[in-house]
């Protein structure tokens, strides 16, 4: 199997440095690290500790360096200084050494922004220079500005065409602008979002990032969480019937997810769990109704409980009989919707804000309700969008890795 190339991340700090490109560079770093390609981050700061992923520190890179910002106050007033062509060369010289070995270089802003224009001069210097895979990825773009001054020459003129790289930007609206302002076809630009981690996000721990991943929970349209034991009271078959019909209903990849093991204190519940997963089989859900239990051997730890809620579109009871009703609390902390058969103890908690069916209700009644409400509450639809779209670890996978290993058309 041929090596995978080395991919260079560059930007004018990483991390420590806090901010939203160093952040998304960061992240880059680490799934690209993952997916074994080897990885470099090259930066004015840079101490990125992740495995798999080299920082190369480069201080004048960063434009408030001491040595940079007096030349970078006189290039943002149009005066070139003396010393510009020395750091120009001193810059060209140390990006070339710290780009030994790379295949593909990606450079983050410094092909629109005026951070560092001594930078970007230097750069440029390289990508018309040195036969590498070359993308400029544009978060934002100093032609774009209303306001920012103009003036002619170089280094500023650079930050106004369109280098010879492969052009990515991070929504449709900025390609249209930029393909606009630089009077090249669009489809010049690709569209590579900046998504969301959501492991990451809600902190989540390795063995809630394994599950999520096993089961491809990311991918689905509908999660519906069932935080309860498999005990025959629970009547889980009834939310298997409501998960086959929401299918059904909608076309929708939906999930049931049940969180609990077999109930400890009444052997017949591992006969119960045999007739669920018979069901399953027999309705063909066994890719959509998830029995933590028989990934993990337990039921779900108490420190991973909220991981699901976070993670899940509406919480489903089933039970025959409760005498509380702790899930209805938990999803309003976790600001999820409750569809459930009509108990007393789940009226008094919930009150108006949860959604109780009659116990004659049939299973695609609770099924149409809950198709009905994730598709006309906006948050619940902006959720499922994010979930789906943003997920950073499959924008990288589908969008950003293909352009390593293969130069577009």
């Amino acid at each position: 199997m041929p090596e995978k190339p080395c991919v260079a991340l560059i930007h004018y700090t990483a991390p420590p440095v806090v901010g939203g490109v160093e952040a998304v560079l960061a992240r880059q770093a680490r799934a690209l690290a993952a997916a074994g390609y080897p990885v470099r981050i090259i930066a004015g700061v840079a101490a990125v500790d992740a495995p798999g992923v080299e920082a190369v520190a480069i201080p004048p890179m960063y434009g408030a360096h001491p040595d940079i910002a007096p030349l970078q106050a006189a290039l943002m007033e149009g005066r070139l200084p003396d010393a510009f062509p020395q750091w120009r060369e001193r810059l060209r010289r140390a990006l070339r050494e710290a780009l030994h070995g790379v295949d593909v270089a990606i450079l983050h802003n410094v092909c629109t922004m005026d951070k560092n224009l001594i930078l970007s001069a230097a750069l440029y210097d390289l990508v018309t220079e040195e036969p590498r895979r070359w993308i400029g990825w544009h978060h934002d773009a100093v032609i774009l500005r209303a306001g920012a001054p103009r003036f002619p020459g170089e280094p500023w003129e650079l930050l106004v065409r369109p280098w010879p790289v492969i052009h990515v930007t991070v929504s449709e609206a900025r390609r249209q602008a930029l393909a606009a302002a630089w009077g090249i076809p669009a489809a010049r630009i690709h569209v590579i979002p900046n998504g969301v981690d959501l492991g990451e996000f809600f902190r989540w721990g390795a063995r809630t990032r394994s599950l999520v991943e096993r089961l491809s929970l990311m991918a689905a349209d509908v999660i519906l969480l069932t935080p309860v034991r498999i005990t025959r009271r629970k009547r889980l078959e009834e939310a298997l019937a409501v998960l086959r019909h929401l299918r059904a209903q909608t076309g929708w990849d939906a999930r049931l997810v049940v969180t609990g093991p077999p109930g400890a204190h009444t052997p017949a519940n591992r006969a119960y769990l045999e007739a669920l997963r018979a069901q399953r089989a027999a309705w063909g859900l066994e890719g959509a109704a998830h029995f933590l239990y028989e990934h993990l051997g337990e039921g779900l730890p108490e420190e991973m409980v909220a991981d699901f809620y976070m993670l899940a579109d509406a919480v489903l009871l089933t039970s025959e009989e409760e005498g509380f009703g702790l899930p209805v609390l938990e999803a309003g902390l976790a600001r999820l919707p409750v569809f459930a058969w009509e108990l007393p103890p789940l009226r008094e908690l919930g009150r108006e804000d949860v959604f109780l069916f009659p116990a004659e209700a049939p299973p695609e009644a609770l099924a149409a309700a809950i198709a009905r409400f994730l598709e006309t509450d906006p948050v619940a639809r902006l959720r499922r969008r994010v979930r789906q779209q943003f997920d950073a670890d499959r924008l990288i996978r589908e969008r950003l890795i293909p352009l390593l290993e293969e130069t577009p058309s």
